[in-house]
């Protein structure tokens, strides 16, 4: 016999195999199973511990590389940050330059802003005041006719009152 009945039968000659009866020999096989499964637990544990140890060796390999990646990473962000921060700096820089050119301009044309207005509302009052001028014209000549007018009706009832007072006497008289 070769293969899994040569290892379980170990020790045991070919008429000592035949003999045994079937119940034996499938104790000696689960017994062979039973030692293979724990030589192969065995292995896998022996597997197992080297592969931790090769990771843990690996760990302490990567740990500094991964520190400098690390680094180099933080100097590239750091390297961006300071590009960016310049670009800022240099954009508020340029903002102040175009807002001070313009606030020159702007108080260069603030004097002829200031005498424009100055000359519209010195028109306008020049206006204002022509109209103010001419109703008071017009309102003292309308005083005055009224003016005159009650003065005309006053001696007409004056006028009128002593014609009837001068008809009274005249009748009067005649009466007499």
């Amino acid at each position: 016999s070769s293969g899994i009945n040569a290892e379980y039968g170990e020790g045991l000659t070919e008429d000592e195999l035949l003999e045994m009866e079937e119940e034996e020999l499938l104790a000696r096989g689960i017994e062979y199973m039973s030692k293979e499964k724990d030589d192969l637990k065995h292995k896998m544990k022996q597997v197992e511990k080297r592969l931790d140890y090769y990771t843990r060796a690996q760990r302490l390999v990567e740990i500094p590389l991964l520190k400098e990646e690390w680094e180099k990473s933080q100097e590239d962000d750091k390297i961006w940050w300071e590009e960016k921060e310049a670009a800022r700096i240099e954009m508020a820089i340029k903002k102040r330059e175009y807002d001070i050119s313009t606030r020159k301009r702007l108080l260069r044309m603030k004097d002829d802003k200031d005498a424009f207005v100055a000359s519209i509302l010195s028109q306008k009052e020049m206006q204002h005041q022509e109209e103010v001028n001419r109703f008071e014209k017009e309102l003292m000549r309308v005083r005055e006719e009224r003016k005159e007018a009650k003065k005309q009706e006053i001696l007409k009832q004056l006028t009128e009152k002593r014609r009837k007072e001068q008809l009274a006497k005249e009748a009067e008289e005649k009466k007499k």
